[in-house]
């Protein structure tokens, strides 16, 4: 019996069929473009007027960000955020509530490990947080047996 996670088997017990496309077009670093607007969540206030889109938004944020006022603030912010210590690495995965094996546990925490290295977290968390803090986003894309 294979273990499933998240729709994903843990064990090779399930093959692919070959030819799976990602659904998902491909995209620039910012990924402004693939700002969904729905409801509640999708809105914003415009009181001055000028904003037609999200990318204009970002576009704005990364320029305040460039006031030497702002860069303090947003520093002091993301200082207080991630914490960086050379012994420790500044996220963790916590599994303590999940009603799943030990076994399943260890597999997780590898992975959780494993995608860590991947993005390069403990050199690049400071500048990864700073990045989202600004934009109010980011996006990750993940392709499963290309």
């Amino acid at each position: 019996m294979a273990a499933r996670l998240f729709g994903f088997s843990i064990e090779d017990g399930e093959k692919t069929p070959p030819g799976l496309v990602s659904p998902v077009p491909p995209s620039n670093a910012d990924a402004n473009e693939h700002y969904v607007s729905s409801g509640f969540f999708g809105s914003y206030v415009d009181i001055e007027g000028v904003y037609k889109n999200e990318n204009d938004l970002i576009r704005r944020y990364r320029q305040m960000a460039l006031y030497p006022e702002c860069d303090s603030a947003i520093e002091d912010i993301v200082n207080e955020a991630i914490v960086s210590d050379t012994n420790d690495s500044p996220v963790e995965i916590e599994l303590s509530n999940l009603n799943a094996s030990d076994k399943i546990k260890k597999v997780v925490r590898e992975e959780f490990k494993y995608i860590l290295e991947l993005l390069d977290f403990d050199k690049k968390s400071h500048e990864i947080f700073r990045n989202w803090y600004i934009d109010g986003r980011l996006y990750y894309h993940k392709v499963i047996d290309t």
